[in-house]
């Protein structure tokens, strides 16, 4: 029975019972009595369905799906190394002049020999002397021969020589260092290097999956006014009154 029918039945009801109130005339014999009525209001307990919590969509979170693939991928990339290669030297034996030609004057000393000749120191001569010749003193010429000796002189063999001799130019060897080949730089391409290496790759990317959770009822009683509180004026019948 819904609310609205119980109501109307309930005031129909009191209708019977209520009238309008009467006027009293004083003095006079009471055709009518009335005494004044109060009916509360009337309640009721009635149950109702109500929404404890609404529907709502909530969002799960899928996470993503990984997966492992092979991947060629560049470690070192492709550079020129340079590098310098040192000047090469060698050791050589080479010809060098010491001493220039040049022209000199030469000469051969005089030779010389000792010769023993006798030459006569004093010549001979006449002197007068005295002599004792058999006791007797005299004055004699006396002949002095030549007195000679023996004397050493230097005598020239060979005069010399003079004359000019060409000497020719004098050469050695000397051993020097001498650069073969000069210092240079050298380019070297080292290639790209590359390996291959597992990667772990997203197969299927995290998504959102909506989800309905329906709204929740319950059932709850309330106290609700079924009818109005009236006051009113109801006949009585008094005995030799009315």
């Amino acid at each position: 029975m819904s609310m609205k029918r119980l109501v109307a039945l309930l005031t129909a009801g009191s209708s019977l019972l209520l009238a309008v109130s009467p006027s009293m005339a004083g003095g006079s014999r009471a055709i009518s009595c009335y005494q004044p009525v109060h009916e509360p209001a009337e309640y009721a307990s009635v149950a109702e369905t109500v929404m404890v919590r609404p529907a709502e969509t909530v969002y799960e979170t899928v996470p993503p799906v990984y997966g492992t693939e092979k991947r060629h991928v560049l470690v070192e990339p492709e550079r020129v190394v340079r590098s310098v290669v040192p000047a090469r030297y060698e050791t050589v034996a080479r010809k060098v002049l010491i001493h220039p030609a040049r022209t000199v004057h030469r000469s051969s000393p005089p030779v010389y020999r000792k010769v023993a000749e006798t030459v006569m120191v004093h010549p001979a001569t006449e002197r007068w002397e005295w002599r004792v010749i058999n006791g007797h003193r005299v004055y004699c010429r006396v002949a002095v021969p030549a007195r000679y000796e023996t004397r050493y002189r230097k005598v020239v063999v060979d005069p010399g020589d003079s004359w000019t001799e060409t000497i020719p130019a004098e050469y050695g060897v000397e051993h020097v260092r001498v650069e073969v080949e000069p210092a240079r730089t050298r380019e070297h391409v080292v290639p790209a290097r590359y390996e291959t290496v597992r990667e772990t790759v997203v197969l299927e990317p995290a998504r959102s999956v909506a989800r309905t959770i329906p709204a929740e009822y319950d059932t709850r009683h309330r106290r609700v006014k079924v009818r109005e509180g009236r006051s009113g004026w109801q006949q009585v019948h008094l005995r030799n009154s009315c």
